[in-house]
């Protein structure tokens, strides 16, 4: 395909003087697609930012301009220190109806996918969840799919499928998805019984003061996971105002850049969304601003990727059995003795040998106390 036939070239004002004169800054360090550089060879890039601006299935309107106020913020941050090859492509075009912009969007997504690249999607609306997830679906069958939300997007009984119900697609009429999670709930607007739901479905949705507690305790979710979708509302209005129903609870800005490191150590991890930013509620820029931080720091937790699995005679992990009374199995744990991370084995009935799933060493201390981890048993249930 002709990558160029579906995307529109960047075009962003000349930023003022003092950042043009600034060594180092991300929009002089990357290759950008602009009317006078084409894409080139896709090979030689390990991660492309691709700008979807697309609002028409939402309450949201505005967000489709979010796009271009995010990069103009990202290009005058520094360079993250590393020596990644990243391509700036533009945004998608937009279709002649919303379900045209999704199927371009599946189609661009394969073509940089097959080229082993991880994609930085900057939205528009969270929606585009589902044409990602689609794309996933024509090569694999157990996807698993993270959310950073303020709520849980599940209306059971809906016709339509729109930014404010677009889980509902994924959830019940999507087989390929394994494993999903929602971080940062909160309880005042979310609706128990999706939270119940989505318990019941053997997934798992974390509040907002559970994480905060121990931000550390995502970092295992977010290691196995296939696509995050990042919804900029799940940050508190004083931090993040740019969007049309702003809620004063939700991660701070440290908070979201965190999870966003997260996201990129993950060497599972091919897609990461940031979506909902509408310019016309933001103030001085301050959403745009945070929403480059976000993807600043994926990026910088790209470069830093390691990848380890626990194999067999892999002299970087120690073993841990524990046995439990109420159980038919032993659990079986293993930590890397290079990043001090945790993975553990979990019986798939289904196949010869145990899925292995990352994991935390709070899952390993709750095994010793005696108590099932959440985590192994949720996946042994969908294993079973």
């Amino acid at each position: 395909m002709n990558l160029t036939d579906y995307l529109d070239p960047v075009s962003l004002e000349k930023p003022d003087e003092y950042f043009i004169s600034r060594p180092n800054l991300f929009g002089k360090e990357i290759n950008i697609h602009t009317p006078d550089f084409e894409i080139g060879d896709l090979n030689q890039y390990s991660m492309a930012i691709l700008g979807v601006p697309e609002d028409r299935n939402s309450f949201n309107k505005g967000s489709s301009l979010a796009p271009e106020k995010i990069r103009g913020q990202l290009y005058q941050l520094n360079r993250p220190g590393n020596n990644l090859k990243i391509i700036d492509l533009g945004n998608l075009k937009q279709g002649n109806t919303f379900n045209d912009t999704y199927t371009a969007l599946r189609e661009v997504l394969q073509n940089l996918l097959e080229n082993n690249i991880t994609v930085i999607l900057v939205g528009g609306t969270q929606e585009l969840t589902i044409p990602v997830f689609q794309n996933f679906e024509r090569t694999r069958n157990d996807i698993n799919l993270t959310t950073i939300d303020r709520t849980l997007d599940v209306v059971k009984d809906t016709v339509r499928t729109t930014a404010e119900t677009y889980l509902t697609e994924i959830l019940f009429k999507k087989r390929s998805l394994f494993k999903y999670c929602n971080l940062g709930h909160q309880i005042h607007i979310t609706d128990k019984n999706n939270v119940d739901l989505v318990n019941k479905l053997y997934h798992n949705a974390y509040r907002l003061g559970e994480i905060r507690s121990e931000i550390s305790l995502v970092e295992p979710i977010l290691r196995d996971t296939d696509i995050v979708s990042f919804d900029i509302s799940a940050i508190r209005q004083s931090d993040a105002p740019a969007f049309f129903n702003p809620s004063p609870s939700g991660f701070t800005s440290e908070e979201a850049c965190q999870l966003a490191r997260y996201s990129g150590l993950s060497d599972r991890l091919s897609v990461f969304g940031v979506f909902e930013m509408n310019p016309k509620f933001d103030i001085l820029l301050q959403s745009a601003n945070l929403a480059a931080q976000i993807i600043w720091y994926f990026i910088d937790g790209f470069g830093c990727r390691i990848a380890e699995m626990p194999a067999s005679g892999n002299k970087n992990f120690k073993t841990f059995i524990v046995g439990n009374a109420d159980l038919d199995y032993e659990i079986t744990f293993y930590k890397s003795t290079v990043t001090d991370r945790w993975w553990m084995e979990v019986p798939n009935l289904k196949k010869d040998g145990p899925m292995i799933i990352s994991c935390s060493y709070s899952d390993y201390k709750q095994a010793c106390e005696q108590e099932v981890p959440d985590l192994w048993l949720k996946s042994f249930q969908k294993l079973s």
